[in-house]
């Protein structure tokens, strides 16, 4: 009985993370970049440039902001320029709206 929930628990949970990351991935020209909370504005806006892009807008964070590229490898040029995560923008609007 224990081991069919584990079992169930740990599917669900495995699952759960693939849907995540399959609708957080990034699509589109529009992104939610985040760098190191410790760089400011100045870390964010140097992966943006760094990685091609125009900055678009940010929150109450600096560390941030919404980009835009028509670049199909915009995504991983962020990473390549310091970027420690990189979302769909269409997923994190509702959260950085009301900041």
């Amino acid at each position: 009985m224990l081991s069919a929930r584990l079992a169930i628990t740990s599917y669900f949970t495995f699952a759960s993370i693939l849907l995540i990351g399959v609708i957080a991935r990034p699509t589109g020209p529009f992104v939610v970049v985040v760098t190191n909370p410790a760089d400011n504005a100045v870390g964010n806006m140097a992966a943006v440039t760094g990685a091609g892009g125009r900055f678009v807008w940010s929150g109450r964070y600096s560390w941030i902001s919404v980009a835009q590229s028509d670049a199909p490898d915009f995504a991983s040029r962020l990473f390549k320029a310091g970027a420690i995560l990189v979302l769909n923008h269409d997923l994190a609007v509702g959260c950085l709206e009301g900041q």
